[in-house]
């Protein structure tokens, strides 16, 4: 629960928060130092990794931008944990953790316009029609994270459901904040791009989908 400019604000959280592990104590004491923290961002580079499941975005992403910053965000249980233990037994520095609901991080008013880019691999599709509105990309979405991006950074979405890609492309059109930058149909395939296996795209090759990359920019 967020109270802010007089108004009590309860964002729907959505999909697994509980998992089957358990957390140590050491688990505890480790993920406390990682946690979200305004003082732990000042003067860095920003990305944030949202639905980071059990890690290998997240990863990827402090392996490829060593130098930057990696919010990663979930809130399951599992995955939180086994992140938390990947950055201890290699040592990352530049990982930190969000454990509620990203639109909670976008609620804090110190980090505007300080985002640089937005990863978001597999977000749940919901598939049914009549739980379309659960899904994370919406107009609500990019009009609240338009206030946190820096001019010219980047958004990046894969999914392996046509549906939300095609619900994807039509919410981003029709807003004035950003440009669909990979247009042209060969670079939206996830093998081209050397994107990481995560466990939701290895499920998408045994099921035998297709994964799409879409990539966007602020204007």
């Amino acid at each position: 629960m967020l109270y802010l400019e007089n108004q009590k604000i309860n964002y729907k959280l959505y999909g697994r928060r509980k998992g089957r592990k358990s957390f140590s104590s050491k688990d505890i004491s480790f993920l406390n130092k990682n946690l979200f923290c305004s003082e732990k961002i000042k003067n860095k580079k920003i990305i944030l990794d949202i639905g980071f499941g059990y890690g290998e975005s997240t990863l990827y992403l402090s392996s490829k931008y060593k130098n930057s910053i990696i919010i990663a965000i979930d809130v399951y249980k599992d995955g939180i944990i086994n992140l938390s233990k990947k950055i201890r037994e290699n040592k990352i520095n530049n990982i930190i953790i969000f454990n509620q609901n990203a639109l909670f991080l976008f609620d804090k008013k110190n980090i505007k316009k300080l985002i640089s880019e937005i990863w978001i691999f597999f977000p749940d599709p919901w598939s049914k029609k009549k739980h379309n509105k659960r899904r994370l990309v919406n107009k609500y979405f990019i009009n609240k994270i338009n206030f946190f991006l820096k001019k010219d950074s980047k958004i990046y979405i894969t999914t392996d459901s046509r549906d939300y890609l095609i619900s994807i492309l039509d919410t981003f059109s029709k807003s004035k904040h950003y440009l669909w930058i990979n247009e042209i149909p060969y670079k939206w395939d996830y093998a081209f791009n050397k994107l990481p296996d995560t466990k939701y795209y290895k499920k998408s090759l045994i099921n035998k989908r297709k994964s799409f990359f879409l990539h966007f920019q602020k204007i």
